[in-house]
Parts: structure tokens; C-alpha cells; sequence
């Protein structure tokens, strides 16, 4: 791979380099920038006339559009983009041209009625003019219709259909307005009726978006779709592989992993996994990718690890929905997501007041804030992918049911900053502020669960490894902490002491479960014994003790 470096040995964007901003394939190749194959996916699923209408949902920021983009040049004949890819040197995929209509709804002026139907009927003359069709202005439905039979009267071959973001309209409102989401989701259902009707015309048709489509409303008429979101064989075809990190990223791993402080490779790869890593989209593979975007943003920025997921602009969901769920215990408690949950759930219900847990979790799945962590029959164990997203998604509660998001929001930092250090005394004082921020709003017993969610919250929000309730041969450690270089083996109390606390991290030897792997990996080990005090609703004192 060409690459072109700066001074700090990340890629710059101008020779074979990163992008994030970038979504057309076409682009991309124009440019020389870099681009992961996912060609042979794109084989798989136009290779053969068995099957022809397909929907894949994966969060925002997996490459999505991209995908639609390449689906597009390949349709459209033009081979010479295709050079040293997959498709045109593994296989004998011929590029026959075909009139293509790709629409990304993520671009509709969500305004009023006037202007969804004002974007629609522009996107589908668009369509045309690309295609050399003239489509008058009309019902979106003649419209497409027209759009469909005229490409094929003037080519004589079956169209293509590519629809982006097909659930975008509805997921930006989140319920906001309902009356506009009725009218959306009748126009939409009309729409997709019409390329049911014309489906005789059709070679290929391809929807993505976040929302898993089963049974929605707007598809109704659309039986024929073949739903491959967890189909085991595209697991990787979103998102980045270890191996493909590995052999498009190598270069940027070798020349940082000693910069960065990593006392060797594997330890540097371990860090940018347990950060990026983890998604998994079957339960059926062992495959987990890497966000694509954070791990471009990540070997760009100059290989800082910092939350670039969040810098997108799409994790406000997690605060909607705690606007109108408790969902402060998340990752406290088991998260079963039940198929059921995916099955019957309708996007276009999020005009409702309320939702329940199982729509919920399937919320926060489809917008990547959960993942699969351990499949089950008939459903999935969900948990958070990776260390990027957990702290985005707790800071983001943390901030929301803290007194003030500038003091919550600066107790993180300081509190991240002192962990780095192996500051003990630093993190302490920080949690402490913020228990006394968030206390109010999440405490309202006296009993240790809501002090271990505050907990959990921090320290998950300061980008830590975190274990709650950590299983050892005696006994659960309250929490586990990692970060940097120290491990921290915590006990919390309520109305005790903190040499109580630190005392049963003795005798039930809670420390021991880590001496090996602190010592292996070169890391300070520290047993912390917290005193909550009910009363104030913040540490009343704290002891520690570090293990050589």
C-alpha cells in the first residue's frame, strides 16, 4: 500500500490515504485513497438470478453508503474502477451496464409534508436525468412507476434499484412528529407497493438502513424481500476484520506501536481492539469488525484514542431514550434481546409516548450502541462493543442525569486524566464530584445498587475496562477497573467503612484473580475500598493498597 506520512506517522489523506468523509466509491478510486475490498460480498449477492431483492441493516458510519455507491459503479458498467479488486480479477462477473436508480433518503427536507413530497418527486426526476428519461412531476408513485418501464423501453434491460437510508426519516424525528411520520410512512408504503407491482422490470434491488426490516408496516407489500442483516456469510461485509486491519492498516501499527508507548505490537493491537473492536451482526459467526470509521479516524488523528464515533453526530438516541425509558441500570443487568423484539418491531411507532424494554434494546442495537455478545435460542445476550462506545454511551446518560453537563463533563475528563496517571487520589476526588452531581437523580435508596451504577457509570464514561460484579472463586469483586497502566480492585460500602471494604478484598482474595495478568502486562494493581455515605449521598472515605 502507497502511503504518504507526516511527521507523526499517521497517514495523510492525499496518496492512498484515510478518508471519513468520503462515501462514493467512484471517489474514492478517482482519488487513490484507501479502499477495503469488500467486492466479494457484492459477488455473492449479484452473482446469481436466484435471488434479487435484498435488505441489509447496519448502524450509521458502517460503510453503508459506500456499499450502495460500489453496488451502483458496478451496475453502471464501469469496470475500470473494479481494477485489482475481487470481483474483476477473482471472478468472471461480466459488468453488463444497466439503468440504475439509487435514492438515499437521508437527504429529505423533514419539514412539513410539502417538502418530504417536494424531495421525493426531485430525487425520482434526478433519477431520470441520469438515466436519459424525462419524468414529469406527478404522484411519487407514477413517477417511479414511469422511471421503471420507460428505463426499460429505452435499454431494453431489467433497471436497478438502490435505496440508502431508507429509515432515515423516521429515526431523525425519533416520534417528534407524528403526523409527519403517518404521512411518511403512507408514502413510503406506496412507494415500495409500486416496485413490488414492477418487479417484473427489475434485475436487482438492494434497501439498507439502520432498522432491521421484519414485518414494518411500510413493507407490507414487499414479501419478496430476502432480509440478510444477520446472515452469517455477510457478518464482515460491513465494518473492518482484524485481518483486514491488519493488512490495509499494518503500515500505520509498525510505525506507531513504540511512539505510542507499547512495549511491543501485539500489546498496541490489543489496545486498538479493545477501543474499536467488537461488533458482531450474527449469531450464527464468530466475525466482530471494527467501526470503519473510527479506526480511519483513529490512524488519521495520529493513532489517538479518542471517542471519533460520537464525533459523527450519531449518538444523540441514547439520550431520546432515556428521555423516556430508565435506562440508567443498562449493562448492570442482563440484556436479552428477545427475536420477537426484532420481528415485530416498527419504526414507524416511535410517535408513541412510551416504549418497552425489548424495543428498546432493539433500538440501541440497530443504532450500534449494543452489540451481540453471546447468542442465545431464540434471541442474543447484548452488551457494548467496544470501550469507545460504552463511554460514549454512558457519558452521554451520565451528562443527562447529572445537575450539570459541564461539571459532569469535566469530571470525566479530570477523572480520565487521573486514571492515566495511576492517580488514585486524583480519580477518587473526581467520582466524588460526580456522584455529588448524578446522586439526585439516580439515588433514591439507601442500599449499594445505585452507587454501583454511579460507579460503573464513571468509569465506563473515563474509557476503562470495567467489570461489575466480577466472578471470582470466592466471591464477586463489586468492580474492576483497567485503564492504562493499573488495574484497580474495588469494593463498595454504604453506611460502612472503607477499611471494611478493604478488608474483604483480603480476606476473599479478590486481588489474586490478577496478580499474573497485571504482572504480565506490566500493570500497577490497586485495591480500593470505598465508604458511601447515605446521608450525603457521596465517599465519606476511601482506602488503598497496591499489590507488587
Amino acid at each position: 500500500m502507497d502511503t504518504d506520512k507526516n511527521a507523526q506517522g499517521c497517514y495523510n489523506n492525499d496518496v492512498k490515504g484515510v478518508t471519513t468523509d468520503i462515501f462514493k466509491f467512484e471517489e474514492i478510486i478517482r482519488c487513490d485513497l484507501l479502499y477495503v475490498d469488500k467486492t466479494k460480498y457484492i459477488y455473492d449477492l449479484v452473482g446469481s438470478m436466484d435471488r434479487r431483492f435484498f435488505f441489509l441493516s447496519r448502524p450509521r458510519r458502517f460503510g453503508k453508503s459506500l456499499f450502495c455507491s460500489t453496488l451502483h459503479a458496478l451496475f453502471d458498467g464501469r469496470k475500470d474502477f473494479f481494477k485489482g479488486l475481487y470481483i474483476a480479477e477473482e471472478t468472471d462477473y461480466s459488468f453488463e451496464k444497466y439503468p440504475v436508480i439509487h435514492l438515499d433518503f437521508s437527504s429529505l427536507t423533514l419539514t412539513d409534508e410539502g417538502s418530504v413530497l417536494s424531495d421525493v418527486q426531485f430525487m425520482l426526476m434526478e433519477a431520470g436525468r441520469l438515466n436519459g428519461i424525462d419524468v414529469e412531476r406527478d404522484t411519487p408513485y407514477a413517477m417511479l412507476h414511469a422511471l421503471i418501464t420507460r428505463a426499460m423501453e429505452k435499454t431494453g434491460k431489467p433497471v436497478v434499484i438502490i435505496i440508502d437510508e431508507f429509515d432515515s426519516p423516521f429515526t431523525s424525528e425519533f416520534g417528534s412528529k407524528p403526523e409527519l411520520i403517518e404521512y411518511m410512512r403512507k408514502l413510503f408504503n406506496g412507494l415500495y407497493k409500486t416496485i413490488k407491482a414492477d418487479s417484473g422490470y427489475i434485475r436487482f434491488f438492494f434497501i439498507t438502513g439502520c432498522v432491521k426490516l421484519a414485518n414494518l408496516s411500510i413493507f407490507s407489500a414487499m414479501n419478496n424481500l430476502k432480509d440478510i442483516s444477520m446472515d452469517s456469510r455477510f457478518a464482515g461485509a460491513f465494518g473492518y476484520t482484524d485481518e483486514e486491519v491488519d493488512r490495509f492498516f499494518g503500515e500505520g501499527i509498525d510505525e506507531n506501536w513504540e511512539r505510542c508507548g507499547y512495549s511491543a505490537r501485539e500489546d498496541f493491537i490489543k489496545a486498538i481492539k479493545d477501543y474499536y473492536d467488537g461488533y458482531r451482526f450474527s449469531p450464527d459467526s464468530e466475525t466482530r469488525v471494527y467501526n470503519p470509521v473510527s479506526i480511519g479516524s483513529f490512524f488519521s488523528d495520529g493513532c489517538v484514542f479518542d471517542n471519533y464515533w460520537e464525533d459523527t453526530g450519531v449518538s444523540t438516541m441514547a439520550v431520546e431514550l432515556a428521555k423516556r425509558y430508565d435506562i440508567t441500570g443498562i449493562d448492570t443487568e442482563d440484556m436479552v434481546l428477545l427475536k420477537r423484539n426484532l420481528a415485530t418491531f416498527d419504526i414507524s411507532r416511535l410517535s408513541e409516548t412510551s416504549l418497552s424494554k425489548g424495543n428498546v434494546l432493539a433500538l440501541l442495537y440497530y443504532s450500534g450502541y449494543l452489540t451481540i455478545a453471546e447468542p442465545l435460542p431464540g434471541g442474543a445476550v447484548l452488551g457494548f462493543p467496544n470501550i469507545e462506545i460504552a463511554s460514549t454511551f454512558m457519558g452521554n446518560l451520565a451528562e443527562l442525569y447529572g445537575s450539570s453537563d459541564y461539571e459532569v463533563g469535566k469530571m470525566i475528563v479530570l477523572g480520565t486524566a487521573a486514571l492515566v496517571r495511576g492517580d488514585t487520589a486524583g480519580m477518587i476526588a473526581s467520582f466524588n464530584e460526580f456522584c455529588r452531581q448524578c446522586s439526585s437523580s439516580i439515588v433514591r435508596e439507601r442500599h449499594e445498587n445505585p452507587y454501583h451504577m454511579m460507579a460503573h457509570m464513571f468509569f465506563v464514561s473515563c474509557g476503562c475496562r470495567v467489570a461489575s460484579e466480577d466472578s471470582t472463586a470466592i466471591g464477586r469483586i463489586d468492580l474492576t477497573v483497567e485503564k492504562e497502566k493499573s488495574i484497580y480492585v474495588m469494593e463498595l460500602k454504604v453506611d460502612g467503612s472503607a477499611e471494611e471494604a478493604l478488608r474483604q478484598i483480603r480476606d476473599r482474595d479478590y486481588a489474586g484473580k490478577y496478580i499474573d495478568y497485571s504482572r504480565r502486562h506490566g500493570l500497577a494493581l490497586h485495591t480500593v475500598g470505598i465508604s458511601f455515605l447515605s446521608g450525603r449521598r457521596c465517599i465519606e472515605e476511601w482506602k488503598e493498597e497496591i499489590i507488587s
